[in-house]
């Protein structure tokens, strides 16, 4: 027994003195306790039966997910909604942080979202712990692109999909699933039995699946008008030419954005009507102001210039966003002499990737400002890592090396660069969600300064 309980002993003194199993310990509970969170929201959301709208996808999740919050808040109902951003009950901030998970569903209902749930489902959630829910009413899949490969073991455009669909599988029979058309990947899928599917395209050829299968297709036919096509028949169901989340045309693919809220309208409206008119009011005034959808496309303006806040995080945004970027230069609502651009990038990301990114940011840009990630961000790269292959691959895209500034995590984007300058043509454009953190704060002191709108005018 001594000899045993000597080598128990042994045993537990090895263990605790090694950090990588204390810490796949402390992990495991970590991961216990989430599981245990995610079994107790779906059973106590299965006994209020709540209708529930989810949105998954890579790009334009938290948007979407704000715009119908919006949409049911302005027509009097009670919405709990469940974003990146935190958790709100009709547009006011009950609890900041990353609520997209599974933790963000029960505390959007017991802050007060009686009527309606609104809830961004972001990927690592589903890969660790699955839903938060029991079911959904409405499942909106707003695209797949790899700005996330390689995070959790998934490496393909096919695993992401595999994972994101899982999302599928909770629709309500009756429910609708809403796909975008224009994603190769979301076009060939066909929805679970008994659930209803809508598309959504931008394009003015034949959607890819959605007119096939006699499902109803919701199209932007870049006049301004939204159509729905269903049967044959063709009908104008609004007019956003002029919404904000357009920005006069330097930001169409928010359409999509506005496409899904309107389809999800559709589909809910035998569970909770909207009003024509209460839904085009909400669809011409989202995005007015910053604070509907902070860091998004919101444009500040006053004396030291002007800042264009986006929310890249991956290839598919830089590139998005220089075409934008483009336009304004070439046909400005305003004089644009020069761009700087601030960017960075994040550890999970590839050093090609990373160098991709500031390649694209150069197309456009004249200047270059890189802006070091927080730790939390740069993962297991060592600090000044990914600012060296930014730089490095800036200068390779001809940006000259006075015109490539690097900045510490602690520079403060405002007291550094914009107040010191009284340059009326600059143009600053903050390329990624990671550079501009903390964003509503940022949005808030910029719009302080002299701006309290997006000026597309």
């Amino acid at each position: 027994m001594d000899v045993v309980g000597a080598a128990l002993g042994g045993r537990l003194r090895s263990f605790f003195r090694s950090r990588r199993k204390l810490q796949k310990l402390q992990d495991s509970f970590h991961n216990l306790g989430w599981y245990a969170l995610t079994a107790w929201s779906r059973w106590k959301l299965k006994g209020f039966q709540v209708p529930v709208i989810a949105i998954t996808g890579t790009k334009g999740k938290t948007t979407t997910t704000r715009l119908i919050s919006r949409i049911y808040s302005d027509a009097g109902y009670r919405v709990g909604m469940a974003c990146s951003g935190g958790v709100y009950v009709n547009g006011t901030c009950v609890l900041s942080g990353q609520f997209s998970g599974v933790d963000g569903p029960l505390r959007a209902y017991r802050a007060g979202g009686r009527d309606l749930l609104v809830l961004e489902t972001a990927h690592g959630s589903i890969q660790r712990y699955g839903f938060g829910f029991p079911d959904c009413n409405v499942a909106i899949f707003t695209n797949i692109t790899d700005g996330h490969l390689g995070e959790l073991g998934i490496e393909t455009l096919g695993e992401m999909l595999a994972l994101k669909w899982r999302l599928a599988s909770r629709v309500r029979s009756g429910g609708t699933i809403i796909l975008n058309a224009d994603d190769p990947l979301l076009s060939s899928l066909r929805p679970p039995r008994g659930v209803e599917a809508a598309y959504l395209r931008l394009a003015r050829s034949p959607a890819h699946g959605g007119a096939d299968l006699g499902a109803p297709l919701y199209r932007y036919d870049y006049h301004g008008a939204v159509v729905k096509e269903y049967g044959g028949c063709s009908s104008i169901v609004a007019e956003i030419s002029d919404a904000p989340l357009l920005c006069k045309g330097f930001a169409p693919y928010n359409a999509y954005n506005l496409l899904a809220a309107i389809a999800s309208v559709e589909a809910m409206r035998p569970f909770l009507p909207v009003s024509q008119e209460s839904l085009l009011g909400s669809l011409m005034s989202f995005g007015s102001v910053p604070d509907d959808n902070p860091g998004h496309f919101n444009l500040f303006e006053g004396a030291w210039g002007r800042v264009l806040l986006l929310a890249g995080s991956n290839r598919d945004s830089y590139q998005r966003d220089t075409q934008a970027l483009a336009r304004i230069r070439a046909c400005p609502p305003f004089p644009v002499g020069h761009i700087i651009g601030v960017i960075t990038g994040i550890g999970m990301q590839s050093t090609s990737y990373i160098r991709e990114l500031a390649g694209i940011a150069a197309s456009v840009c004249d200047e270059i400002i890189i802006r070091e990630p927080l730790p939390r961000y740069r993962r297991v790269r060592a600090p000044g890592e990914i600012s060296s292959i930014l730089k490095s691959a800036a200068l390779e895209s001809g940006i000259p090396h006075h015109a490539i500034h690097v900045w510490s995590e602690a520079s403060d984007l405002i007291r550094d660069l914009i107040l010191p300058n009284r340059e009326t043509n600059r143009f600053v454009a903050v390329f990624s969600a990671f550079a501009q953190e903390p964003i509503i704060e940022l949005c808030r002191r910029l719009g302080d300064l002299d701006s309290s709108s997006n000026r597309w005018s």
